[in-house]
């Protein structure tokens, strides 16, 4: 497989997947963040902006980029308004920067959309100018996108196959982004597993989900794996401080079906009703949907690459430097009560919705 040759390629850094940390970290520095409007970009550009660096945002929208990253304290002149495909916009937001997050992409695994290929072209864009540029660089897969969920999953991982267009996309970039790796370009490559937490830019569809658990959960096998984006964010800032390298896997917990279901009716309040089946009867229900809504057009309930991942997901192995860099993840009743404290005081619940939590005024 092509993409084992890339991963063996990479035994450089420390056999298969391993990850290089340079003993110099820097104080301070400048860094070009690509989706900071977004979840993961706009939490990290947060945590940047609190530890005294210096943030510059390639944005699609000033307008947005002022209402989101205004209150972080960055102004119009921290924006450079394009697209990651634009070279022409890219190379003028890499001027003066000592580092970038390549943390945009199209991103849909619920939606009909089928063209992905601004997800290569944008990585070849911004990884490939800043790896021309010497740029310390950090790129954001995912893990649940393009690893096979029936096996344990590690930085050692090989790519799978996904059974959606952007899993297929993601899978391209990853392959293009080790084959740098490969060749000694300073890049690391980041793989969350479900992002989740308060302070949403954009109601990303792994947020929107966590609303929906309110009107049932699974008793069934498999389970949920989580990491608090705010968690995420300190991890990619001190990779970046430290210049490490290589292939890091950020997994946080993994709760099966009853403890994520008991965690969150302790987080809320709510009682949570539970659909109880056997992992391949809610597969099979599910690719059923999948071609009932590539028919009808319609958008169904649930669909045959959530539930594959949601029944048969297995722990995630975070990489040994994430401990050596000091993160703890954040017991996850906090970050659900944050995130549904967030629904409700955003209006985006209503308060009977989750009876343990009271507006703030």
């Amino acid at each position: 497989m092509a993409a084992a040759a890339v991963a063996a390629a990479t035994s450089g850094f420390d056999e298969l997947a391993g990850v290089a940390r340079l003993s110099h970290r820097w104080n301070l520095m400048k860094v070009l963040v690509t989706g900071a409007t977004g979840f993961i970009g706009h939490h990290v550009a947060r945590r940047l902006v609190a530890g005294g660096h210096g943030v510059r945002a390639l944005v699609r929208d000033g307008g947005k980029a002022e209402r989101v990253l205004g209150p972080l304290g960055l102004r119009t002149d921290d924006f450079i308004v394009g697209e990651m495909t634009d070279a022409v916009a890219v190379a003028r937001a890499f001027d003066g920067c000592d580092a970038v997050l390549h943390a945009a992409a199209m991103v849909s695994v619920t939606s009909g959309t089928r063209d992905f290929r601004g997800n290569r072209l944008g990585t070849e864009t911004v990884v490939g100018g800043a790896v021309e540029r010497g740029l310390e660089t950090i790129f954001v897969s995912s893990m649940l996108a393009i690893f096979d969920p029936r096996r344990p999953m590690n930085d050692a991982s090989p790519i799978g196959r996904s059974r959606t267009h952007y899993g297929r996309s993601k899978a391209e970039c990853d392959r293009w982004v080790r084959a740098r790796q490969a060749e000694g370009a300073p890049v690391g490559i980041v793989y969350p597993s479900g992002c989740v937490g308060p302070d949403d830019p954009g109601m990303s569809e792994s947020v929107k989900a966590y609303r929906s658990f309110l009107r049932g959960t699974l008793r069934s096998e498999g389970g949920n794996q989580m990491v608090d984006v705010r968690d995420l964010a300190e991890l990619i800032v001190r990779l970046l401080e430290d210049r490490t390298r290589g292939r890091v896997v950020a997994g946080g917990h993994f709760l099966d079906w009853d403890e994520f279901t008991r965690m969150l009716e302790e987080a809320t309040g709510a009682r949570i009703p539970r659909i109880s089946a056997p992992g391949w009867l809610l597969r099979a229900v599910a690719r059923s949907m999948d071609g009932i809504g590539r028919l009808s057009g319609r958008r169904m309930p649930m669909t045959g690459e959530g539930v594959e991942i949601a029944t048969r997901v297995r722990p995630m192995e975070d990489s040994k430097c994430v401990r050596e860099l000091g993160i703890v993840w954040r017991d996850p009743v906090e970050t659900l009560r944050d995130l549904f404290q967030w629904f409700l005081d955003s209006g985006k619940l209503p308060p009977r919705a989750v009876p343990a939590l009271r507006a703030r005024c």
